[in-house]
């Protein structure tokens, strides 16, 4: 009964399961869903599947087919409707060299509690669930990693989110830095796009980086209002530093 139940879970292709989708397999061939508690805890004393958080399961590396699990894996069945990003994309680009023990994800919250975010610890990594409002999910595409499908925030989503959420991208710093090594690879045209859906504080953030970058003629391009207020230019970081009045911002990094 065991060994049937492992092959046509493996068999049916997962990789992560849930203790809904062991009673939907033990249903097929014909197991009673009151034994299926007693088959994963078998399975889990042989070492054949492991617990990844509260009733969902993973099949084992040694019996996986393709791949081993990773963590963007993981991360996408923790959050279904929900993309990686912010220092996890950065990473993902090549535009850090920081070793990450946390995966951020961005989660849409229409059809969830809002909440800030959630954390949990699987597999010796933090991940972060980033709550916000569908309106501004947006900016993510499909990708294969590890031949599994992910999503995550594209390179000038992943930029951008860099200028609205310093503290989950490592520091501002970290930002500047990204933008430098991305500066041969940025499509200058879609974040000037973007950019036109984000708050004026990040447009400001986003012209200050560009002429720091050395693309101030497309700085240039970004219409902003005329406005008397001074935004921080790292949003996580006190209100001390020089005062730049083309941008209006406190070089506060």
């Amino acid at each position: 009964m065991i060994t049937e139940f492992l092959r046509e879970i493996t068999h049916e292709g997962y990789r992560i399961f849930s203790i809904n989708d062991a009673k939907n397999i033990a249903k097929n061939i014909g197991i009673k869903s009151t034994s299926v508690s007693h088959i994963l805890n078998n399975l889990k004393t042989q070492k054949l599947i492991r617990p990844l958080w509260r009733g969902h399961y993973a099949i084992e590396d040694n019996i996986l087919a393709g791949s081993p699990l990773g963590k963007f894996e993981i991360g996408m069945h923790l959050a279904m409707e929900g993309a990686i990003s912010c220092w996890s994309a950065l990473s993902h680009y090549g535009l850090t060299d920081q070793v990450l023990s946390k995966v951020y994800l961005f989660l849409p919250y229409d059809s969830y509690p809002k909440r800030c975010i959630t954390t949990y610890s699987i597999d010796g990594y933090d991940y972060l669930l980033i709550q916000i409002q569908s309106k501004h999910f947006w900016g993510i595409k499909t990708e294969k990693v590890g031949g599994e499908k992910i999503r995550i925030t594209d390179l000038e989503r992943t930029l951008l989110d860099g200028l609205t959420r310093p503290h989950y991208c490592g520091g501002f710093r970290e930002v500047i830095n990204a933008f430098l090594i991305a500066s041969d690879r940025i499509n200058l045209e879609q974040l000037l796009i973007y950019a036109q859906k984000c708050p004026i504080s990040i447009q400001k953030r986003l012209g200050w980086m560009l002429e720091y970058i050395n693309f101030g003629h497309y700085a240039s391009r970004l219409a902003l209002p005329k406005t008397n207020y001074i935004d921080k230019l790292d949003i996580a970081s006190p209100r001390r530093g020089t005062y730049n009045k083309t941008w209006m911002i406190v070089e506060n990094y």
